[in-house]
C-alpha cells in the first residue's frame, strides 16, 4: 500500500475509483533559468467513480481525458490495469496526494 497523505485532510481535493489506463515518467518543464526539469508519474485512468472534495458525486464523463501527476516513485508501484483510489490535492485536482489499490466494490 503506498499513500502519500492521510486520508480525510481538509486539503484533498477529488477521490477517484478507476483503473490504470496508462501510467509514465514524464519530464516537467520550468519556466526559470538553472532549475533543470524534474519527472512525474502522469496516470490516465478509467474512472468508475469521483467525487469532489464535499463528498458529492462527478460525472466521470467529464474526467475522461484527464490525466493526474504524482512523485515519479509511483511508476515501479503501480501498473497498467491496476485498480487503484486516488486522492487529489485541493489546490491543484490533478496532483496526486494519495494512491493505493481500491478496494473491492
Amino acid at each position: 500500500m503506498s499513500t502519500l497523505a492521510s486520508p480525510g485532510r481538509s486539503d484533498d481535493g477529488m477521490r477517484l475509483v478507476g483503473t490504470i489506463r496508462s501510467i509514465e515518467l514524464h519530464a516537467t518543464s520550468t519556466n526559470f533559468h538553472n532549475v533543470s526539469s524534474r519527472q512525474v508519474a502522469k496516470i490516465q485512468l478509467d474512472i468508475e467513480r469521483a467525487t469532489d472534495d464535499e463528498g458529492e458525486e462527478l460525472d466521470v464523463l467529464n474526467l475522461a481525458d484527464l490525466s493526474f501527476q504524482g512523485p515519479a516513485e509511483l511508476v515501479p508501484r503501480f501498473h497498467e490495469g491496476d485498480r487503484v483510489q486516488i486522492v487529489t490535492s485541493a489546490e491543484s485536482q490533478l496532483h496526486i496526494t494519495s494512491i493505493r489499490p481500491a478496494p473491492l466494490s
